[in-house]
């Protein structure tokens, strides 16, 4: 994390703490990286030196003023006004670690072969938050290679209970049993 991504994402948290919408916030942050990453055009746009920064902001207010509070869109326009919304992601998560911090969450992620509904994640999600005893915060995502079974990541450790990793076991056992 840059010296720049830590400062304005924690004055964002200490913000949002100080109005209680820890929570909204990080939801909405969340929302906008996804949409960010998906659309990274956009924000070079919001970059591009070339366009007026009250221009670029006007972008800003026409995308996304009913759509995320008040707070969250004038950081959005700080970090344009200061040629900085491709640190916006970073941003977003310095707060989402010190979030994570406060309410003592982990992050995990799940890989599966095929998409997880959500009842799926939800109890792999339990079943973590058990045996972890701490609140989980999952991410899905798919991998055809694992051919079935799952993958979990969390706290530095893989769970793999893969049916690719159950052949590699295999075939490493008869290898080893010639």
């Amino acid at each position: 994390m840059t010296h720049f991504a830590r400062e304005y994402g924690n004055a964002l948290f200490e913000l949002a703490r100080e109005e209680h919408r820890e929570e909204a916030f990080l939801a909405q942050l969340a929302e906008l990286t996804e949409c960010f990453r998906r659309e990274p055009d956009y924000i070079r746009l919001l970059c591009t030196r070339s366009i007026e920064p009250e221009e670029r902001k006007a972008l800003l207010d026409a995308a996304f003023a009913d759509s995320v509070h008040p707070y969250v869109l004038n950081f959005m326009k700080l970090l344009t006004g200061r040629g900085a919304m491709d640190r916006f992601i970073e941003c977003a998560g310095v707060f989402r670690d010190r979030y994570n911090e406060l309410c003592g969450v982990v992050e995990a992620e799940v890989t599966s072969a095929a998409p997880l509904s959500e009842d799926q994640i939800n109890a792999v999600r339990e079943k973590f938050e058990a045996m972890l005893g701490r609140k989980l915060s999952l991410r899905a995502s798919v991998d055809p290679s694992l051919i079935g079974g799952l993958r979990v990541d969390v706290e530095g450790r893989r769970y793999d209970n893969s049916i690719r990793t159950r052949l590699e076991r295999m075939r490493r056992s008869l290898i080893e049993s010639e």
